[in-house]
């Protein structure tokens, strides 16, 4: 099979780049950095930067061998990054006021509502960001191109 391009990996280990730095530092853009930054920078930045480079490079194989990204691992990416833009907005942190995030500052009922949804979106941005490592990994494989049999 002819090798195909690597700029949908390139696209995604930029986009992983991005979405590490947003979930990390990305309240300093707008005032509301606390205590928790480094934490968040070197224990959630890290692991997502890192869980993209796993995918980029199970997608740099599959286009070496001429394989295709499978529509599903496209998806889970996706949606991966649709949750982790918004973890990074309801996230919070720990400052001077309280604790703040983006989307609400330190203001009620709002505050807790979005601490309350930032857990269940870090967690749909994990399992999300693994499917697609999994799925990634089996198109490097060829198993998207593999032709099922069929039974007499």
């Amino acid at each position: 099979m002819q090798p195909r391009s690597i700029a949908p990996a390139l696209l995604v280990l930029f986009v992983g780049f991005l979405l590490a730095a947003w979930v990390g530092v990305g309240r300093v853009l707008f005032g509301v950095a606390g205590e928790l930054t480094q934490l968040y920078t070197f224990t959630l930045g890290l692991f997502i930067f890192l869980l993209h480079a796993f995918i980029v490079e199970a997608m740099l194989r599959a286009a070496q061998h001429g394989y295709r990204t499978r529509p599903a691992t496209r998806a889970m990416l996706i949606a991966s990054w649709a949750c982790g833009i918004l973890l990074g907005l309801m996230i919070p942190d720990a400052t001077p006021l309280g604790l703040q995030t983006i989307l609400t500052g330190a203001s009620e009922p709002g505050l807790s509502i979005a601490i309350g949804v930032a857990n269940p979106l870090g967690v749909i941005m994990v399992v999300t960001g693994i499917v697609a490592l999994v799925l990634a990994r089996g198109d490097a494989k060829g198993r998207a191109h593999v032709i099922p049999e069929e039974e007499d």
